[in-house]
């Protein structure tokens, strides 16, 4: 069994790609999914010449949210009332990178 995942899902023409990621309790902790989202990020900017990159997470999830921001994303908004998981009615929170960003911030200016 896998102890997560990390994947590019919805590539649009426009060179905009949803990513997602999920990981096992028994491993959170470890930056296992830090690493992979970053490989995923290097890929996506890299071999695939995307120019934008999105995620969406539920508003309590500071994890992610912290693992988002480590890696250069930005906030760009909440939707109200965007997914219904079980009984909840849940929030989302988007989080948007630009390849120029993500190059600004991996390859800084000499």
């Amino acid at each position: 069994m896998s102890p997560g995942t990390s994947d590019a899902a919805s590539i649009h023409a426009n060179r905009r790609c949803e990513i997602g990621y999920i990981l096992g309790r028994p491993h959170w902790g470890r930056g296992y999914m830090r690493e992979a989202t970053r490989a995923l990020l290097d890929y996506a900017f890299g071999t695939l010449q995307l120019s934008r990159l999105e995620a969406d997470i539920h508003p309590d999830n500071i994890t992610s949210e912290r693992l988002l921001q480590g890696l250069h994303f930005q906030r760009e908004g909440r939707l109200r009332a965007r997914w219904i998981v079980g009984d909840e009615v849940s929030d989302s929170v988007i989080y948007g990178l630009l390849r120029r960003d993500w190059d600004a911030a991996v390859h800084p200016a000499q």
